[in-house]
C-alpha cells in the first residue's frame, strides 16, 4: 500500500512538473508584476500593461529562447490601442512613431548580428506604449541592462562573449529596460 501511494505522489509531482515546463513559467513573473504596477494609478494603465507584456516576453525568452510572434503582435496592437484610447489620434500617432523609431534603430543591430529578430520585434512592439522620446530611453536602458546581464554571465564564467548572442535571453534585458523606464520616468 505504501508503494502505491509513493508512486501516486511521484506521478502527481511529475504531472505538475510537466504542466509547468515550457512557456508556462513565463506567466509567473507577469502575474506577479502586474498587480504591483496596476496599483500605481498615478502612472495610468500603460506602465502596468507594458510591464505585463514585457514579463510574458521575458518568460518565453528565458524558457524557450524565443519570443512568439503572436505575443509581439498582440503587444503592438494593445500598445497602439491603449495610446489611441488615452491620447486620441495624437497619442496613436506618437505611439506608432515610437514603435517605428525603435524598429528602425534595432533593425540595424539585427543586420549586424547583435540582436535577434524576436528581440527587435519585441522592443518595437513595447515602444508602441510610449512616444519616441521614451522609446529612445527604453533602448538605452535595455542596452545597459543587456550589458549588465552579459557582464554578470561573464563574471559567473557561464559563457564567453563570442557565445553570448545565441544563448543569452535578451528578453530579460528588455524586461529590465521596461521596469527601469517606469522607475526613472524620463
Amino acid at each position: 500500500m505504501n508503494s502505491w501511494r509513493t508512486m501516486e505522489r511521484q506521478g502527481a509531482a511529475a504531472m505538475v512538473a510537466r504542466e509547468l515546463e515550457g512557456a508556462y513559467w513565463g506567466l509567473l513573473p507577469a502575474f506577479l508584476c502586474w498587480p504591483l504596477l496596476a496599483m500605481q494609478t498615478s502612472l495610468g494603465p500603460a506602465p502596468a500593461t507594458m510591464t505585463l507584456m514585457a514579463s510574458l516576453m521575458a518568460g518565453h525568452d528565458v524558457v524557450d529562447r524565443r519570443i512568439p510572434n503572436a505575443l509581439t503582435a498582440l503587444t503592438a496592437v494593445v500598445g497602439l490601442a491603449l495610446s489611441g484610447l488615452l491620447g486620441g489620434w495624437a497619442g496613436l500617432g506618437w505611439s506608432a512613431l515610437g514603435g517605428l523609431l525603435v524598429l528602425g534603430l534595432t533593425t540595424v543591430f539585427f543586420l549586424m548580428g547583435a540582436l535577434g529578430g524576436g528581440d527587435v520585434k519585441a522592443l518595437a512592439a513595447l515602444a508602441t506604449f510610449v512616444g519616441p522620446a521614451s522609446a529612445a530611453w527604453l533602448l538605452l536602458l535595455t542596452a545597459l541592462a543587456g550589458g549588465a546581464l552579459a557582464l554578470g554571465l561573464l563574471i559567473a564564467g557561464r559563457r564567453w562573449p563570442a557565445s553570448f548572442a545565441p544563448t543569452m535571453p535578451y528578453g530579460l534585458a528588455i524586461w529590465c529596460g521596461v521596469v527601469l523606464l517606469w522607475a526613472v520616468r524620463p
